[in-house]
């Protein structure tokens, strides 16, 4: 037991020391954790050191301004005419003054800062007009002051109520649908030119037959009652009003914003049909904001002498030229004086060993040089050993200058160069043959030691007088010393002058230089009056002596002499028609010998002759001939020019006329200008015809044989004319008739090039003109022109009507009114000749047609139309009748005469007695005849019908003659009793045409009739008789009042019957009598028979097509026809109608009849059963036997007529289910087809019953659908925004966007339908590459947004949001709606998903968009491909409705394709400044938008060809917008690609310039490639050009040799100069890539100073030479950089004798500019590497995992905070960033060791190896090779890369027999063999255990 014990506590106080020991262990590592933190903490901060002053000094002088020439100012050209709107004119509007064109003749317009001039003065001439589309708000709902009635209550009565007793149907019995009318489009427009719907009058004519009848509605009459009233207080009965309808209130006009879409296809008809008629009804209205094309900047002369200065001339002042005229400051430096405060104290104590001096370029201010003159010269100051100078002044004043300088003393040498095209080679003339005189030429001259004092003393100016062979020379250039202009060149009165900056010229003197030596160039013409005779020329050049051979005839070949033609309008005289041409010919300064004219048409068919020329050489000035001007030449006929002969010779003196006219004028003097007017005659056949063509005529002018200039003109005739035609209001007659007067205006055309002959109009009423607009044959029967009405007037104006205040034409005109059809009246056309009519020339015919009283019999009972064409045609003598000018059509609506109207009365419900008094006639017999002791009244039983007609209701003709018959069409009515007549004589205020049929008939019998009779019709079907039958008045109005009842209708359920009154007989209007052809009205009324009988048809369901061709491809519309009675007698039939209602046509196919079935739903309805099987499942309806019944049917109907009788017990129905293909299906989303479809029925087959009419509306989309708004930017700030795609055009909510960027905003539309109610939920998927900005109802449909309460976005609550499941955002945002005011929006963010809640939607059931909500969801693209790549793509977005069980019942998408250029680039070289700098632009982020999301800076990308060289330093930033300097940028250069690191969100513009490396005048291609780091070059990011090649004016400077200027740079920031970097420089050779030193030569040594820079070759000692290879190599790097060891060969290119420059091999740069060279030389720090590899689960190689991948350096191998810079690998589809798939570390400090590694997706670094982390949301082991650690070596050698490699690791095992088993079966198989050998000792060990304790 004590032993137990004591090797327990053993135990224990073991286990405890270990404890102890790691306890001290873990508090060691702590203390150095805490030393090694404090460490880095106390490290001591880095000093800035305070620099040398580097502003060199500098005050302005002359040469820092440039004068004003000229000012420019901008004025507005926008009018409302230039805006070319629409103007409204007659045809614009319809009859009733509709305006129907569809156009607007306004803009929308409001006053912005652009309609102001500079003073605030409104310049704008558009009046400001806002849009407006009616609201609620512009409606109200009025109020009614109904009185206060008492109103009885059930308190009032005692009542008992039976049952109801009335049988009258409260259905209508029709109503009148678009498909009662007829329309009818007669064509108004009179102008010439396809034809739209506005050029149409449309009318509308009832034709269905049918008279909608008031419906009833059941009262208390309707039922048994028995009531005693018990309250005295007196009330009327109270009838509940209807809900007032809305009424605009709103004063303003509806504008909306709209264009007409062009027609594309019957699918996508856009506004239009295919005949390009006007279809949306909508007008177009359009917006206008000015914009820069509303102004025009207008240039004008600046006053350069005017004196500005206000400073008085003394000896204190004297005017210099900067005080006449305007100057602007362009010099680049700022002025600045040194203080103590620019010098360090270590800078005073430099020694003289160690100082390095550089002097700033001093500032130009002897002279102004425009910077923009291209190079034409050059100069350099040399110090000549000739002559001593000892004034040393640096005053460059020239005050008192002497003459200039002439260069003439001081030429070295002279070139003559010459090229045949502008774009050609320049060739030495020398030893050149037959050089063309048009040549151009170009002279170079160099020229040396010319004294610089003699130049200052001459302000600077050297001049040159060209020799007399060469004129108009050009030289407006810059003369150059290296790549400083240091003056200019100019050419005036052919002496050149070469102005120098005499600053620079002092300068060169402080430099030790006393001579300046040079060359320059000009460009000139050959003065061809000092070529010799024998084609040759001489010039002089100082000691040169320059022989020119030319071409022989030079004059003649190539003097100028210059031609042109003019042709005047056609005179008329009395033997002819004329054409008068001028022939202007103008010799050049060289003269001409030997000049001729040759003038020819093209066509002779319409020339007589030539007036006053013949075939014999004649003087011009002849009294018939030609005239001419500056001289006395001759002119002859002659024949057609030949190609061997284009100069003819006379014809002699009989010529074939026109022939060729030749004007010979000798030769001419210098600038000498000779005039030629001629006449041609035209043949008669020419004038008076449009159709005659052209006039060409071409005159050729020939030095000699040479042609030298050709002129043509054409003479192109105008014969038009326009014309107006009104018709008078229909004026009657005393006869019956009437008339109407016409007035047709005509006017020529103020253009035309010749009177009208012949001119007649043309007018129709048989539509013969053209076959156009005729009267219908019947009316035409009935009119006549009045040929006594005819007249002519002289003027008269568009749309004129009548003739006041013209003056008739009395001769000249003729009339022939013609009789086609030879029925003896002037009613078919007529003709009229008005004489001419000369140019702007207007007449006015006015007549008459008269209207016959027979046009209304012809008419009957209908409204008629007079339509006639008129034209206006010129010269009748063609057998065409002339040429056709213009056509106007009329058309004259007449009111028609109302011979009969019928109206019938409701259903008699109680018998009742008609009392008689008057005559009485029976017409119950064969005749009519005179009851002498008639009845006192008759009985009308209860049942029967009442009829009323109205007959000749104005009275005004004469009916005694005339039938009045009646007729029923069924065996089940027949008439009652009497028939009451009431005749009326109307003398005034007969019911108007206009009236309703019960409108004429109350007003007839609101009257005392004249007479009343009774005409017996009892027991019959039929009557008739006349006026005078029944001894009434024949001129009379008369009303007819009689009855009918049913009979033998006990076994029948319904039945039509119908009755036509007609109207027949002879008719009469004071002597004239008319047969009236029959004209009946017709009524029909349904008779209920003895059998129950109920009919009704409902629209059922649509299916799907099931087939693809055929019948129902289109799929089936289902409707279910439900018929009640107890018995269905056979005969029944019922029809289905599918055309009888407007909609959308659906047709009856061979399978339309689905079937017949009797039964008893129950409760149930058609809408509990989703399709027809559903419905026969239920086993509710029985299939009615086939022999039952017959089906016929065609496209349109589908009768069934039951051929037995059919018994329906108690409660069961007889159902009829049809189903119908419809025509055409919505394609489009808001495409709503509605189908109609009408139930007839019929006792006999023959009268049908109309029933109701059901519909059925296809949806493009029923719940949902979404549009596109609008694609457009926004640039940040301000309230506009700019469109680039167009969808639906919803306004915007500029004040909730998300700063610059461009947008999508969609429009989804919710319960298009209207069948939604309550609470849906919307969920939008937004693509990838969009965030959303905000979502919110935009508009409200016409009756949603009445409701109260409004549909809203209803907010989750916080369980409902948790229901949701992820990580959802909430927002509220406040925007205004479209027609619903502000409302708060809530909506839901999860990643990519954004739901949001509607509550309160209605199902209205109205028309399509009623109850609709239309939402606005507006996103930003972020999408980088876009962005940075420059790349278009499609976004789709997504959204679906979801009910409140969570169903989706609908969704829809809408994709757009976006591209975006965020980075474009251009050369902007200009070839008369830029020489051999090459400057380009890039422009950038041009919204100023972030592009790089998280990110400050964004990198440009800027790749060179080798054929450019980049100049870091021109490197200039600036921002886009406000033209301010950006410096917070970043340039590297690695080879030829240059890299800026610039801020991610601003508008940049970058420029910069580069060297061409090429030598003057080579051709070479260049190219540039931008784009942002990562991506490829966008469209707009590259500049290339194939083929280039620049020159130089030549060279001018102070020195004589070449010298190298080494700039040294930080290659990551080149803004950054580095010292200290030493360099050595070797004269040599290089070949075949090997550079030889050269035996003595050139060997030098130098270190760059401060300022960066280093110069070889101008110091004593250091002449360098042209055309010379050197090497340069960097032996010593600045401290801390990397040594760039790598040599670089160099020449100094200089032009040789022969004007080029040598060649040299490749690797040889060849510097060309000047003579100073500037190398920039780059290094940089210490650099570490990282790279990327992939293996799968089982450790083979992948080639990539797409994705960023992140990597961060640090200081410490246990980093703690945030990296010292981090690099990113992407791999996105086929491509990898950077391409080299590997990430660089820069700026690092050489030898020192840091630590690379990746980063996890929360930035943490991953520490070593086969380390399990999440990157990219994968899971991945982690290691490195050759790192983590790496140092970077102290040579500047590269570091070892380190290597990354992920490793895929999957969360469980590999499939069974994947590569990546075997590790995971090996270690499974060691585990279970420890686990064994474990388990085998421990029961080793407790077995022996146990035997030593036993």
């Amino acid at each position: 037991m004590k032993k137990d014990a004591l090797q327990g506590a053993e135990k224990y106080t073991k286990a405890h020391q270990r404890k102890k020991h790691w306890y001290r262990v873990v508090t060691v590592l702590a203390c150095v954790v805490v030393f090694c933190t404090v460490y880095a903490l106390i490290l001591p901060a880095i000093t800035m050191e305070k620099g040398v002053c580097e502003i060199p000094e500098h005050t302005h002088s002359e040469a820092c301004y440039t004068q004003v020439t000229s000012a420019t100012r901008t004025e507005p050209v926008c009018t409302i005419e230039s805006l070319n709107l629409h103007q409204h004119d007659d045809t614009c509007y319809d009859s009733e003054g509709n305006l129907t064109c569809g156009y607007a003749d306004f803009v929308v317009h409001q006053h912005d800062s652009a309609c102001y001039d500079e003073n605030g003065n409104l310049w704008c001439p558009l009046p400001e007009i806002e849009t407006h589309e009616h609201t609620g708000s512009c409606y109200a709902v009025p109020e009614t002051d109904a009185p206060e009635v008492h109103t009885h209550t059930d308190d009032c009565y005692t009542v008992e109520r039976g049952e109801l007793i009335c049988t009258e149907s409260t259905e209508p019995a029709h109503v009148h649908t678009d498909d009662c009318y007829t329309e009818t489009s007669a064509l108004v427009c009179e102008e010439d030119h396809e034809h739209t719907g506005s050029c149409y009058e449309t009318t509308r004519e009832l034709t269905c037959g049918d008279t909608e009848e008031p419906v009833h509605q059941h009262t208390d009459q309707c039922y048994e009652q028995i009531k005693t009233l018990i309250c005295e207080l007196p009330t009327e009965p109270a009838e509940e009003a209807e809900p007032a309808e809305p009424e605009l209130i709103c004063e303003e006009k509806e504008i909306i914003l709209h264009t007409h879409e062009p027609y594309e296809s019957p699918e996508d008809p856009g506004c239009y049909d295919d005949d390009g008629n006007l279809i949306c009804g909508k007008i177009q209205v359009l917006e206008h904001q000015h914009t820069d094309a509303c102004f025009e900047t207008v240039e004008e002369p600046a006053d350069t002498e005017a004196l500005t200065c206000t400073l008085p001339e003394d000896e204190k002042h004297t005017h210099t030229a900067l005080c006449y005229g305007t100057w602007e400051l362009t010099c680049d430096m700022e002025e600045h004086t040194h203080t103590e405060e620019c010098s360090t104290a270590e800078e005073t104590e430099a020694t003289e060993e160690t100082e390095e001096t550089t002097e700033p370029e001093e500032e130009m201010s002897g002279m102004e040089i425009d910077p923009s003159l291209p190079v034409m010269g050059t100069a350099y100051a040399s110090g000549a050993k000739t002559r001593a100078y000892s004034v040393m002044t640096l005053d460059a004043d020239t005050t008192g200058a002497t003459n200039p300088v002439s260069v003439e003393n001081y030429i070295t040498g002279a070139t003559l160069y010459y090229r045949t095209n502008e774009n050609g080679e320049w060739t030495d003339v020398s030893g050149a043959t037959d050089i063309p005189g048009n040549a151009d030429f170009k002279l170079v001259i160099s020229y040396g030691n010319v004294p610089i004092d003699d130049l200052l003393a001459a302000g600077g100016k050297m001049t040159y007088t060209l020799p007399d062979l060469l004129r108009n020379a050009t030289a407006n250039g810059s003369i150059t010393s290296g790549s400083t202009t240091v003056g200019t060149i100019t050419v005036a009165n052919n002496t050149v002058t070469l102005a120098f900056d005499t600053t620079w010229l002092a300068k060169q003197k402080t430099e030790t230089n006393t001579v300046i030596s040079g060359d320059f160039f000009v460009e000139a013409e050959v003065n061809l009056s000092q070529v010799g005779e024998d084609g040759t020329g001489q010039i002089v050049i100082g000691n040169t002596t320059i022989n020119i051979n030319f071409a022989g005839d030079i004059v003649a070949k190539y003097g100028n002499v210059d031609l042109s033609k003019t042709v005047s309008a056609i005179s008329e005289e009395t033997d002819g028609d004329y054409l008068t041409y001028t022939l202007t010919v103008t010799a050049g300064a060289d003269g001409c010998p030997d000049v001729k004219v040759v003038d020819c048409f093209a066509e002779t068919q319409y020339i007589e002759e030539y007036v006053g020329v013949t075939g014999v050489s004649t003087a011009t000035n002849d009294t018939d001939g030609p005239t001419e001007t500056g001289g006395t030449g001759s002119v002859y006929i002659g024949a057609a020019p030949a190609e061997d002969k284009p100069i003819p010779d006379p014809a002699g003196e009989n010529p074939t006329k026109p022939g060729t006219l030749v004007w010979d004028i000798g030769n001419m003097a210098a600038n000498e200008t000779r005039t030629l007017t001629y006449r041609v005659k035209l043949k008669d056949a020419y004038t008076g015809v449009t159709a005659k063509g052209n006039l060409q005529n071409t005159a050729n002018v020939y030095s000699k044989t040479y042609q030298r200039d050709s002129d043509n003109v054409t003479f192109t005739p105008r014969a038009g004319a326009t014309m107006s035609k009104v018709a008078s209001t229909f004026t009657p007659g005393e006869n019956g008739g009437g008339t109407i007067t016409y007035t047709i205006w005509v006017k020529a055309n103020a253009d035309n090039s010749y009177v009208l002959d012949n001119v007649k109009i043309m007018d129709a009423l048989d539509g013969s003109v053209q076959n156009m607009n005729g009267t219908l044959a019947a009316i035409r029967k009935n009119l006549s022109y009045d040929e006594t009405s005819f007249h002519l007037y002289q003027g008269g104006s568009n749309g004129q009507n009548g003739s006041s205040g013209l003056t008739e034409i009395t001769a000249g005109t003729t009339l022939n009114i013609t009789d086609t059809d030879n029925d003896g009246k002037k009613n078919d056309s007529f003709t009229y000749y008005v004489g001419s009519l000369a140019p702007g020339e207007s007449k006015t015919l006015t007549y008459t047609v008269n209207v016959e009283p027979g046009v209304f019999v012809a008419a009957g009972n209908k409204d008629f139309k007079i339509n006639n064409r008129a034209c206006i045609y010129t010269d009748d003598s063609r057998t065409d009748g002339g040429v056709w000018l213009k056509g106007y059509n009329t058309s004259k609506s007449i009111n028609r005469k109302v011979w009969s109207r019928k109206l019938p009365g409701g259903k008699q419900e109680t018998e009742s007695t008609v009392s008689m008094s008057g005559s009485v006639y029976d017409a119950t017999g064969s005749s009519v005849t005179q009851i002498t002791s008639p009845d006192s009244g008759f009985t009308v039983p209860a049942g029967s019908y009442k009829y009323q007609v109205a007959a000749n209701e104005a009275g005004d003709w004469d009916m005694s003659s005339a039938s009045m018959a009646d007729s029923l069409d069924s065996q089940y009515m027949e008439f009652v009793g009497y028939v009451r007549v009431e005749a009326y004589t109307i003398s005034s205020n007969a019911p108007g045409s206009g009236l309703d049929d019960a409108a004429a008939i109350a007003n007839l019998s609101s009257r005392t009739p004249d007479q009343t009779v009774w005409v017996k019709v009892d027991g019959q079907t039929s009557f008739s008789f006349t006026p005078e039958q029944i001894g009434l008045d024949g001129t009379q109005a008369y009303l007819l009042t009689y009855y009918a009842q049913p009979t033998n209708i006990d076994g029948i359920t319904q039945v039509v019957v119908s009755n036509r009154f007609n109207l027949s007989g002879t008719v009469g209007i004071g002597n004239i009598k008319y047969a009236l052809a029959g004209i009946g009205v017709e009524a029909s009324v349904i008779v209920e028979g003895g059998n129950s009988f109920a009919a009704e048809k409902q629209s059922w369901y649509y299916e799907e097509p099931q087939v693809t061709t055929g019948d129902f491809a289109k799929g089936a519309l289902y409707w279910v026809i439900k018929v009640d009675g107890t018995v269905l007698p056979s005969g029944t039939a019922i029809k289905d109608v599918t055309n009888a209602v407007g909609g959308s046509a659906h047709y009856i196919r061979d399978t339309s009849f689905v079937g017949v079935y009797t039964g008893n739903l129950g409760t149930n309805s058609l809408a509990d059963y989703a399709d027809l099987d559903s419905l026969i499942a239920s086993n509710l309806l029985t299939a009615l036997e086939s022999s039952n019944y017959t089906v016929a049917k065609n496209s349109f109907s589908l009768t069934l007529t039951l051929n037995t009788k059919i018994s329906l017990a108690q409660g069961d129905s007889l159902y009829l289910i049809v189903k119908t293909e419809p025509s055409q299906l919505p394609a489009k989303k808001r495409d709503a087809f509605t189908y109609n479809n009408k139930l007839q029925s019929s006792s006999d087959g023959t009268n049908w019953l109309d029933h109701n009419t059901a519909s059925k509306t296809l949806y493009g989309s029923e719940n949902i659908f979404k549009e596109l708004g609008r694609v457009f930017t926004y640039p940040g700030s301000g309230n506009s925004i700019t469109d680039i795609q167009h969808g639906t055009n919803q306004a915007i909510s500029i004040g909730a966007l998300n700063g610059a960027g461009t947008y999508v905003a969609w429009q989804i539309h919710v319960n298009y339908e209207g069948s939604l109610s309550g609470r849906y939920r919307v969920v939008e998927q937004i693509p990838d590459g969009m965030e959303v900005t905000y979502v919110c109802i935009w508009w409200l449909g016409s009756k949603a947004v009445r409701q109260d309460p409004n549909p809203t976005f209803a907010r989750l609550t916080a369980e409902e949001i948790a229901a949701l499941g992820g990580s959802w955002t909430e927002y509220a945002k406040t925007l205004p709606s479209n027609n619903a005011g502000s409302q708060t929006n809530y909506y839901y963010t999860n990643g990519q998903q954004v739901i949001w809640d509607i509550d309160n939607l209605v199902a209205g059931g109205g028309y399509r968009d009623d109850y609709a909500v239309e939402i606005q969801i507006v996103c930003k693209v972020t999408d980088p491909d876009v962005l940075l790549g420059g790349v278009s793509k499609e976004f789709n977005n997504v959204v679906s409705l979801q009910n409140p069980e969570g169903t989706t019942i609908g969704n829809d998408s809408n994709g757009v394709t976006i591209g975006k250029q965020t980075l474009s680039k251009q050369g902007t070289y200009n070839p008369e400044t830029n020489g051999g700098r090459y400057p380009f632009k890039i422009t950038l982020n041009g919204l100023g938008e972030d592009l790089v999301s998280g990110a400050d800076t964004i990198t440009l990308v800027d790749e060179l060809s080798d054929t450019l060289i980049m100049d870091t330093t021109s490197i200039q930033v600036v921002n886009t917008k406000t033209g301010e300097v950006v410096s917070n940028w970043t340039a590297s250069v690695e080879g030829q690609t240059l890299k800026i690191v610039l801020p991610d969100n601003l508008p940049l513009t970058v420029t910069y310039e580069t060297t061409v490396n090429a030598a003057p005048g080579q051709t070479i291609s260049i190219s540039n490639n931008a784009h942002w780091e990562g991506y490829t070059t966008p469209s707009g990011g590259s500049v290339e050009v194939k083929e280039f090649h620049y020159s130089t004016g030549g060279t001018a400077g102070a020195d004589t040799s070449p010298s190298v200027t080494v700039k040294k740079l930080d290659q990551y920031n080149t803004s950054q100069t580095l010292s200290g970097a030493t360099f050595t420089l070797v004269e040599g050779t290089y070949a075949d890539g090997t550079f030889t030193a050269t035996e003595n030569g050139l060997s030098l040594t130098g270190t760059t100073g401060k300022d960066g820079t280093l110069t070889f070759g101008k110091e004593s000692g250091q002449t360098m030479k042209y055309n010379t290879v050197y090497c340069l190599t960097e032996t010593v790097a600045p401290e801390g950089y990397v040594l760039d060891a790598v040599p670089h060969y160099f020449a100094v290119a200089k032009q040789q004798e022969d004007g080029k420059c040598p060649t040299f091999p490749n690797g040889v740069t060849v510097w060309y500019q000047s003579a100073d060279y500037t190398y920039q030389a780059y290094n940089h720090k210490g650099e570490a590497a990282v790279a990327k590899a992939f293996l799968d689960a089982g450790g083979n190689h992948l080639a990539k995992i797409d994705g960023a991948y992140r990597f961060g350096i640090y200081a410490e191998a246990n980093p703690t905070g945030k990296p010292l810079q981090t690099v990113t690998i992407t791999y996105a589809n086929s491509t990898v960033t950077p391409e080299s798939g590997t990430a660089k570390f820069t700026n690092l400090t050489l030898g020192k060791m840091y630590y690379i590694y990746e980063l996890d997706d929360n930035g943490v670094p991953i520490r070593g190896d086969n380390t399990l982390a999440t990157v990219n949301g994968a899971n991945f082991l982690v290691t490195y090779s050759n790192g983590p650690a790496v140092t970077i070596p102290e040579s500047g050698t590269a570091a070892a890369t380190v290597t990354v490699t992920n490793q895929v690791c999957y969360p469980e095992l590999p499939n069974t027999g994947g590569a990546g088993t075997i590790p995971y079966t090996i270690g499974g198989f060691l585990l279970l063999t420890g686990a064994a050998f474990l388990l085998l000792y421990h029961h080793t060990k407790r077995r022996k255990e146990d035997s030593v304790s036993s």
